[in-house]
This record gives structure tokens, sequence and C-alpha cells, in this order.
């Protein structure tokens, strides 16, 4: 599903959040490193349960429109169309969304965005100050993840209203927008901690699309 978090933000918008990001590090010596993925799991069972519910209903609405309840074609239709969806939920996610419950789905977010914290680097910088902005869009969730340095001097209650904000303007389809206000309310917010220091090394990536 990477072509979800390609297609989430324009050409223009990406090198947008760039700059807001840019500004940041400007303002701050903390590192705020949007993510965008696609999807935090590929959900195999949500496909098949997309999958046999398409088949089932498929068999026994074709078997009915055909006149005959004779259990071979009805075995014919729900294999046909049960191959199908499984193709159809692979290839369209708004088809298996609605087999994946919230929980599932906030419980895969969380594991994905704790897991891409420390894939890449963000435990690794000098002052463990890395903040991680992540964003699963089949999941429609954000995460905010700050490095054990930062946690220990910002108020969880910032990251919670910022994540908040970002999620409330991502449901608005103003995603770019929201994501630069995002991280200027971060940078603000960080600036008093972590003052901007000359020749500061920039340790992580601006934006990564996955």
């Amino acid at each position: 599903m990477r072509r979800l978090a390609q297609a989430f933000f324009s050409p223009d918008e990406q090198k947008r959040i760039l700059e807001a990001v840019r500004a940041a590090e400007a303002q701050t010596a903390a590192e705020i490193v949007p993510m965008v993925v696609g999807a935090s799991d590929s959900y195999p069972k949500a496909e098949l349960a997309c999958a046999l519910t398409v088949g089932l209903v498929a068999g026994v609405v074709l078997s009915l429109l055909g006149g005959t309840r004779g259990m071979w074609l009805f075995l014919v239709y729900f294999g046909l169309f049960t191959l199908a969806g499984f193709q159809a939920a692979k290839r369209l996610p708004a088809l298996k969304r609605p087999f994946v419950s919230p929980e599932r789905a906030r419980h895969e977010t969380l594991q994905a965005a704790q897991a891409a914290f420390y894939v890449h680097g963000l435990a690794e910088t000098r002052e463990r100050n890395a903040l991680l902005v992540y964003i699963s869009v089949f999941e429609r969730l954000v995460f905010l993840l700050p490095d054990s340095g930062l946690a220990r001097k910002l108020d969880r209650s910032v990251l919670d209203t910022a994540a908040a904000a970002l999620s409330d303007g991502i449901r608005q389809g103003r995603q770019a927008e929201a994501l630069a206000e995002t991280v200027a309310r971060l940078a603000a917010a960080l600036a008093p901690l972590y003052p901007p220091r000359d020749n500061e090394a920039n340790e992580l990536k601006d934006l990564i699309l996955l």
C-alpha cells in the first residue's frame, strides 16, 4: 500500500512540509521527523474475511437469481467470487478496511510506529531528543513518539494536543497544512527546551514516505 503514502501529499505539499521541518530545525536542536506510511500492516485476515464475504454473498445471490438451489453451482460461484474478492481486497484498501477492528488497527499502528522509531535511527541522536510524527494512511491514525531525553522534558499533553489537531486536519482533507502547522507548533514548544545551536548537524531525515 505504498501508493497510499505517495499519494497522500502532492509534490508541492511535500516541499511545503520539508520547508516546515527545516524552519523547525532553525528554531530548535530537537529533531522532528514526519513519517507517512501507506499502512502499518497488510492485514491478511481482513483480506480473507473480505474475500469470503464477497464469495458467500455473490454465491447466494447468483444462485437465487439463476433459479437454482443446487450446491455445486453455488460452490462454483462462491469459489470464483472469493478469489475475485481476495484480489480486489489486496488492490483496493477501502474494501478491507471494514474488516479491520479499531482495536486491531490501533495495536498494529502503534507497534509499527515503535519499530520505525528504531529502524530509522531516531533513538540514536546525541541528546536523545528526536520526535517521530507517524501517520498511517490506511488506518487513519497518528502517533507522536518522543525519544527518552525529550520525553523527560516535554509535557505529554503537548504531544497529545498536537496529535489530536493533526488527526482533525487529516479528517478535514487538509493533511499537508495540518502537518506543517503541527511541526511549527512542536518546534515552538521544543525551542525553550532545546534551543538551536550554531553549526548543528541534521542527524535524521526531514520527511519519510513509505
